[in-house]
């Protein structure tokens, strides 16, 4: 009885102190804060620094509920696809810079504004006061996107003079290396230039004693089935070469033979495949041997070349690695050349919630929540102004030093079969010619089939 007796007390005092100081809210205030839900589709390994950015946001718009789906890459598209078809989202998705032009048809363009109502609450011993206000939020310009982001961000999102989506970060190419096996292999410095890599590797590379099995890999290079971001790797060192991968529309061109001269693409492409040659001195690697990274992480890999998001893969499942970052190699530090590789947010054009989608995406890459997600995630910055910052973290260096001059080269709508054409090509590249005496008109003509696939993409 006592219980009951305190529990009547207790809602007869609370009951009319929350209707002290209490105005409804208008018609207006009504339809600005009707519930929405937003699916937003992600493909990050790193959902919780996202997710915590979210929660700001919503804090402040009650009514706001945001459902973060982490999904893996190989299922986003057929998702997407079943989900538009049956009319149920999702509002937001995360694209790979490479696949803008593949997903374009399902986004819609970023608007000017967004109109965003925040909802504060103050509380205080006999009063409650909630303020809604509405204003008239501005999303990043064409001229501010040039200005803002580094260089590689405009060139994958604007489409036709709009924009189609902001990134959180923006990662490149860096090369790990494993000190304690170059410690060993007495290799006092890392490599500060291909030439230094190769005598490395060398060094590093170890075998049985009939020479038909690798037990160290000096470096992970040289086929394309079995290395992360390869494709990448074969156009940096194109591009070091001064050769044009892909002209400014797009088309792969690097079969193009210079002048009458052998064409200098089968340079890089003997200097790449060289590493998975055993008939050459820097033999190290080959299509039968397990995936890059677990090599790497299981100790008998020395060189890797990795982004930004290998570096929390590592540390999880080999906490005891001692390993350093550098900068990509370059052949011409005086020019350094690197790839973008990163995702972009963007909305879905069958949203029922643009407004809402737009306003989240531009606070999550457009403002200080940006910053925030970095310094948890630790992933380098798409953003010019906070590049400077992440310079001084030893193991964000590698990356942000290379973010403003890393850039963007696949233009076309079928990312995968590009990569696969690029496979083909390297395990060609491997074989012998099919008739003695024919070898350069034989590598000219991988070259010619591979350009031909890409640009069927187009």
């Amino acid at each position: 009885m006592k219980k009951r007796a305190f529990f009547i007390l207790a809602l007869i005092m609370v009951l009319p102190l929350a209707g002290l100081g209490c105005k409804g809210p208008s018609d207006q205030e009504k339809a600005a804060t009707a519930p929405v839900i937003l699916e937003y589709w992600t493909v990050f390994d790193d959902v919780d620094a996202l997710q915590a950015q979210i929660e700001k946001y919503k804090a402040e718009r009650p009514y706001l509920t945001i459902n973060l789906k982490q999904l893996r890459l190989d299922e986003l598209y057929p998702r997407l696809l079943e989900a538009l078809s049956e009319d149920r989202g999702p509002d937001i998705i995360s694209v790979r810079n490479r696949f803008m032009n593949f997903y374009k048809s399902k986004l819609a363009s970023m608007p000017e504004s967004v109109s965003d109502t925040t909802v504060l609450v103050e509380k205080t011993n006999f009063n409650t006061k909630t303020t809604i206000t509405t204003v008239k939020q501005s999303l990043p310009s064409l001229t501010q996107v040039d200005k803002e982001y580094v260089q590689a961000v405009g060139k994958d999102v604007v489409m036709d003079g709009k924009i189609y989506g902001l990134p959180l970060s923006l990662d490149n190419l860096a090369l790990y290396y494993n000190k304690d096996l170059l410690d060993r292999a007495g290799i006092a410095e890392a490599p500060k230039n291909w030439d230094d890599f190769q005598k490395a590797v060398k060094k590093l590379s170890k075998f049985d004693k009939n020479f038909t099995k690798i037990l160290q890999s000096g470096a992970a290079i040289g086929t394309g089935n079995n290395i992360p971001g390869f494709d990448d790797l074969l156009y940096i060192l194109f591009k070091q070469s001064n050769i044009s991968f892909v002209n400014k529309t797009g088309q792969a061109v690097f079969n193009n033979p210079g002048g009458n001269q052998a064409n200098p693409a089968m340079s890089v492409m003997n200097f790449y495949t060289d590493f998975a040659n055993s008939e050459r001195d820097t033999y190290t690697w080959n299509e039968d041997m397990d995936n890059a990274l677990d090599k790497f992480v299981n100790g008998s890999l020395a060189f890797f070349f990795g982004y930004s998001y290998h570096l929390s893969v590592i540390k999880a499942r080999a906490p005891q690695l001692n390993f350093t970052i550098l900068p990509m190699l370059q052949l011409n530090p005086e020019q350094p050349i690197n790839v973008a590789n990163y995702w972009v947010q963007a909305v879905v054009d069958k949203s029922k919630h643009k407004n809402e989608s737009w306003g989240l995406v531009g606070y999550l890459t457009h403002s200080k929540a940006t910053k925030d997600y970095l310094d948890q995630s630790n992933r380098p910055s798409a953003l010019r102004m906070y590049i400077s910052g992440q310079l001084e973290n030893i193991e964000l260096y590698p990356f942000a030093s290379q973010s403003l001059i890393a850039d963007s080269w696949y233009k076309g709508k079928d990312y995968d079969t590009t990569v696969k054409a690029l496979k083909d090509m390297t395990h060609e590249w491997l074989l012998p010619p099919p008739q003695v005496g024919r070898e350069l008109d034989w590598k000219q003509e991988v070259l010619n089939r591979a350009t031909a696939k890409i640009n069927q993409t187009l």
